[in-house]
């Protein structure tokens, strides 16, 4: 793993870490080195002396001259690599030297690649202060080989010197901002390295995790965690605690550090690691010997050794090769001629990146370079590293497979699937205009929308209303801030269609926000998701009863989009194409380009806009009844969370423990305050706690009532499709649901399959009944679209009568919808009876599906927020939480209520530089390319229709005038750092890929799951 930290003064870590004991004890495996090109350039190399060393943190060059100083200067970054656990072991205990060389010859190329990619200065420019690369550090590394707890424990320190060399020679302050905001990609790059250089020892990888983590096969885990004695005692402190959040026990491990302790004798303490292995029944020995018989490195091969060894090894490849052949065809991977002669690791990292444009594409419409390096590197394919990465990527962009971005957006890079879907919703758009029929004369739409309307509309309202009913396009868009009354105004507007013999269906993301649109504007509603289900296969054969029946049923009709922001570039463009098949006569794009956008790619509702769609605005706050609220729902829909924050003023609580503050806030209220009170979460893992929190506080009030009933629920993991191919994403214990349909390129019938065991060739063993499967995940097709297959993990939840609970599933005939909410009413031995929303009761016997389905509801994430409203509320929000902590979360929640709002945070200024600085927003292709502003600085509405440019073209970017001729997009206002007097080796307030177009990198939790 890798851990990045300041290093504050100078001569505390010359001390530390250039002792002279280092190079003087007998039988220490402690070293040091110099390295990066700056230091070649300083002349330093060798060990690293204290007095050099402390010369360098001190900014003084070895001629004596000083680097510029500034107020407050931090000496340098201490990046600190660990190895597994289990290579410690073997090293220490077993005695296999060679893992650490393997350690610092991983460590060294990292470092290298820190170097080359994320090295800057400042400079002056025009008047501004912006980044400039120099690809050289200078940087000392220092081995160690204990914990804290004086473990083995082998790691590098690599510390960075606060000082580089610009391009005209010139030494200067380094500019950290990349190497803070890119260090798990570090990480996954180190752990890549290392992964391969101990698999070239002989060893065998077991246990991938997260940033490329691993364990070496053969070591138990019992050996493992007998090694792991400060672990052990962080995650007993946190169960002492109550603490399960990774934010708890960061700050556990924080709190409980001890100085590492010195080790007089450390033959002593080796002889203890040894004796207690022994005690485990573990020595490591046969494990070291069978890896030196697999490696090339025991003895020298002669003539016929190394002729059998050559032929061995290409009789595998070609295997490995044959058995690409018999998977699905894959178009970001060579076929044919091209891949029979390439090496094995050559086509694993082909199918890596693959794999990971894959990935990153169904979530986003454009993705940082080395964010998908990083996650084709986390797929943990052998002998794939950062360079056969980078290579492939490379020639993608070469061959125009991959778009790379224009100015701001230079280190990102495109799909043309992506920009061929975006600018064919702009084209329907357009082909559009002037084709629908106006429902009513645009004169004579005020006067009717206010007899219908069920309240006075005001002058926003009454424009989109006209807009709606008047407009000759077939698609418009009405953008309305939170609050702003939108149901109310689609409400008059479904009245006066209705009169007109219109029919009017209404859509929305998902199924709470189709019930709130169905009540709120007395329309039949239903998801988007199954309206496109229903209807897509007519647009590729628009013929036979089926066709006829949903055209008798659309022509000449409405369809009215609820919560657009949320809808994804693949379903609106599919929106549109049933749309022009079916006859609808117009498309109504109702929502707030400012609130949440879309989970899968794209932000086709704010393009649209950006793009110049007909459009109308409902800008008026009617829902916020006071002055305070008021301002905090204006100054959040313009971006500025911090003002809000400020605003706000002592109604925002600080907590250590935010969650679980929250809920004793509500629990602290009387009955009738806490059904007028909303407890809002930013995460999953807040909301589960605040659930717990509040449960657990009722049943000691003596509600819910009773003992209850424990339940086996299944909760969905959130993966990709593409992830679903790699073994390593599946974990005993979980289950396969494999959907109507589903799993036919693997032999799954449809139904539900547990996870029974994860083997090292790669295949999956599951069990349904009796019945035991092995399955091979690289077996399904990676063009499949349609998500067939679900994993899920069994918790244990336990429900009282008096709980709320929200569905995770649905079962239509009885009317129960997923995110839907419901009471439960009594809970026997044989049976669950629950209140649904509509007030039904519902008798669920035990064993009945959807009570595996539920989950506590006390509290709701922010993505099932948005287009509720509450009197009052409870919001949380976490710093730890770096990707919910945007300015599109925050926007739902403090516009979600009427009268009162309190927030509970875990750092308020923390929290207030993070909002400020990361919109949230997600990305697009005809952006990312420079041909479209639709979230950026320039950002205005469009005067006329927009020309996307062509989709095909050059394989890669064209010169700085830009792509197609237009011009290259400007720099973003005050991207470039301006000069202060703070740290610039500090952690960075803003991280650089955290602007405009950063998308919202995925923590493994999305939509209602979120």
């Amino acid at each position: 793993m890798l851990s990045v930290a300041s290093v504050r003064s100078a001569s505390g870590a010359a001390n530390y870490f250039a002792k002279d004991d280092y190079y003087t004890v007998e039988g220490s495996s402690e070293i040091s080195a110099w390295g990066g090109e700056g230091a070649g350039a300083l002349g330093l190399s060798g060990e690293v002396g204290k007095e050099a060393f402390e010369g360098m943190l001190n900014g003084i060059l070895p001629s004596g001259e000083g680097v510029a100083q500034v107020e407050n200067r931090r000496a340098g970054l201490d990046l600190t690599f660990s190895m597994p656990k289990s290579a410690s072991i073997l090293a220490y205990v077993a005695g296999d030297k060679r893992i650490l060389a393997a350690n610092m010859a991983a460590v060294q190329k990292t470092m290298a690649w820190v170097e080359k990619n994320l090295a800057e200065g400042r400079k002056d420019i025009g008047g501004r202060t912006v980044p400039v690369a120099t690809g050289n550090l200078v940087h000392a590394l220092f081995q160690h080989d204990t914990s804290r707890a004086l473990d083995p424990q082998g790691h590098i320190h690599a510390v960075i010197a606060n000082l580089t060399r610009l391009p005209d020679g010139k030494w200067q302050a380094l500019h950290a901002d990349k190497i803070w905001s890119h260090n798990t990609v570090i990480g996954s790059i180190y752990h890549a390295y290392l992964r391969e250089g101990i698999e070239q020892l002989g060893f065998r990888i077991e246990a991938l995790g997260k940033h490329g983590t691993f364990e070496i096969a053969g070591v138990p885990r019992k050996v493992i965690d007998a090694y792991s004695q400060r672990r052990e005692a962080i995650l007993e402190k946190a169960a002492a605690l109550g603490i399960v959040s990774h934010k708890g026990r960061d700050q556990i491990t924080t709190n409980t550090r001890d100085p590492k302790l010195n080790v007089d004798d450390r033959d002593a303490l080796k002889q203890q690691w040894i004796d207690k292995a022994a005690t485990l029944g573990f020595d490591g020995k046969a494990l070291v010997e069978g890896a030196l018989a697999r490696s090339d490195r025991h003895g020298a091969l002669g003539p016929l050794e190394r002729g059998y060894k050559a032929v061995t090894e290409a009789i595998a490849a070609g295997r490995e090769k044959l058995g690409d052949l018999v998977r699905p065809a894959d178009p970001l991977v060579d076929r044919g001629l091209a891949r029979v002669t390439q090496s094995p690791a050559i086509a694993r990292a082909q199918l890596a990146v693959a794999s990971a444009v894959r990935i990153h594409s169904e979530r986003e419409a454009a993705f940082p370079i080395h964010g998908l390096a990083k996650t084709a590197l986390d797929l943990g394919l052998k002998d794939v590293t950062i360079d056969r990465i980078e290579q492939r990527i490379q020639q993608l962009v070469a061959r125009g497979t991959l778009l790379r971005g224009q100015e701001r957006a230079a280190d990102f890079v495109t799909t043309r699937q992506a920009l061929a879907t975006e600018t064919q919703i702009l084209a329907q758009v357009e082909a559009g205009r002037g084709q629908a029929n106006p429902i009513i004369d645009a004169s004579e739409a005020p006067g009717r929308l206010q007899a219908a309307a069920t309240q006075p509309l005001n002058t926003g309202q009454l424009a989109a209303a006209t807009l709606i009913l008047g407009s000759a396009d077939r698609t418009v868009s009405i953008q309305g801030i939170a609050g702003a009354g939108k149901s109310t105004m689609l409400q008059a507007v479904a009245r006066v269609a209705e009169a007109e013999g219109r029919a009017i269906t209404g859509l929305a993301f998902q199924n709470k926000m189709v019930a709130d649109l169905a009540e709120g504007a007395g329309v039949p509603a239903q998801t988007i998701a199954s309206f496109v289900l229903a209807h897509e296969r007519y647009v590729a054969e628009p013929q036979g009863p089926g066709y006829d029946a949903a055209r008798a049923a659309h022509a000449g009709s409405m369809l009215v989009v609820d919560e657009t922001s949320m809808v994804s570039s693949n379903d609106m463009l599919k929106l549109h194409a049933i749309v022009e098949t079916l006859g609808v006569d117009k498309l109504v794009l109702v929502g707030d380009r400012q609130q949440l956008s879309s989970i899968d790619a794209g932000k086709s509702f704010a393009m649209i806009q950006a793009a110049g769609g007909t459009l109308a605005r409902m800008d008026e706050n009617i829902r916020q009844r006071t002055d305070i609220l008021r301002t905090v729902a204006a100054l959040a829909n313009i971006g500025k969370a911090s003002e809000a924050m400020r605003v706000l003023g002592d109604k925002v609580i600080e907590a250590s423990q935010p969650a679980e503050h929250a809920a004793d806030l509500w629990l602290a209220l009387d009955p009738a305050e806490r059904q007028a009170t909303a407890v809002f979460a930013s995460g999953r893992e807040a909301r589960a706690a605040i659930n717990e929190r509040i449960q657990a506080g009722l049943a000691a009030e003596g509600s819910p009532e009773g003992e209850g009933i424990h339940l086996t629920v299944y909760e969905r993991v959130n993966t990709t499709r593409e992830e679903l191919r790699y073994a390593a994403t599946y974990r005993a214990g979980m289950t396969l649901e494999v959907g109507r349909g589903g799993g036919q390129d693997v032999g799954l019938r449809a139904g539900r399959y547990d996870v029974l065991a994860v083997h090292a060739n790669g295949k999956v063993e599951l069990g349904e009944g009796r019945r035991r499967i092995r399955f091979d995940p690289q077996k399904l097709s990676p063009a499949e679209t349609r998500d067939r297959l679900q994993l899920t993990e069994k918790k244990d939840l336990h429900l009282r009568a008096g709980d709320s609970i929200r569905w995770t599933a649905n079962d239509k005939p009885r009317g129960l919808t997923n995110a839907s909410l419901a009471r439960v009413v009594a809970v026997d031995r044989d049976s669950v009876t629950v209140e649904t929303a509509g007030r039904d009761r519902l008798v669920l016997a035990s064993g009945d599906p959807m009570l595996s389905r539920v989950d506590l509801a006390y509290a709701l994430n922010m993505h099932m927020a948005q287009g509720i409203t509450t009197d009052k509320a409870i919001t949380v929000m976490d710093s730890h939480e770096r990707n919910l902590s945007n300015q599109r979360l925050f926007n739902v929640g403090v516009t979600r209520v009427r009268d009162d709002l309190t927030m509970v945070v875990d750092d308020k200024a923390k929290l207030e530089r993070q909002l400020d600085h990361n919109p949230g927003n997600k990305t697009s292709a005809l952006e990312t390319l420079g041909r479209l502003d639709i979230d950026g600085p320039g950002r205005a509405q469009a005067s006329g229709p927009f020309d996307p440019g062509p989709v095909e073209g050059g394989p890669g970017p064209k010169p700085a005038e830009g792509l197609d001729g237009l011009p290259p997009v400007p720099p973003a206002e005050g991207q470039a750092a301006a000069r202060t007097k703070s740290d610039d080796l500090s952690a960075p307030r803003l991280k650089p890929e955290q602007a405009d177009l950063l998308p919202p990198l995925p923590e493994r939790s999305l939509g209602l799951d979120l």
